[in-house]
């Protein structure tokens, strides 16, 4: 597999994906900030404050939520071992959704590849999890 044009189309995907930045923003930050909000509130008012405070924290995590470059730059500032281990992962994530294995490393087809499994709810979180682990090691 040519890891340099794979890693190329999988930065290019990450930052054009709708889903993958609903997923990045949305479960991260807003979530955090929907759950302290739903603690703060419930430890002042009970339940009902918990539901109060998980309202107005969802609300303030929409607004605050941090942009989705900070995950594209960690992935492009992996050391060469680390993005060959990613994109081996999400490759393997792929093949076993559908994708061709042996049409992978050619120009266009990884990256058609994720788009077209990526519209997969198991499949989108399968290689955000991977996103995440890679950068995680880091």
């Amino acid at each position: 597999m040519n890891f340099n044009l794979a890693h190329g189309e999988l930065v290019s995907f990450l930052q054009s994906s709708e889903s993958m930045r609903k997923t990045a923003s949305g479960s991260l930050k807003a979530g955090l900030i929907a759950g302290g909000g739903a603690l703060a509130g419930g430890m002042a008012l009970g339940p009902l404050g918990a539901m109060i405070g998980g309202i107005v924290g969802s609300v303030l995590g929409y607004i605050k939520g941090d942009p989705y470059d900070g995950a594209v730059n960690a992935v492009t500032d992996l050391p060469a071992t680390q993005r060959d281990a990613l994109l081996t992962e999400v490759s393997e994530i792929l093949i076993t959704a559908g994708a061709i294995a042996n049409t992978l490393h050619l120009e266009g087809n990884f990256l058609s590849s994720l788009e077209q499994f990526a519209n997969q709810p198991a499949v989108r979180d399968k290689v955000w999890n991977a996103v995440v682990r890679g950068v995680a090691q880091n």
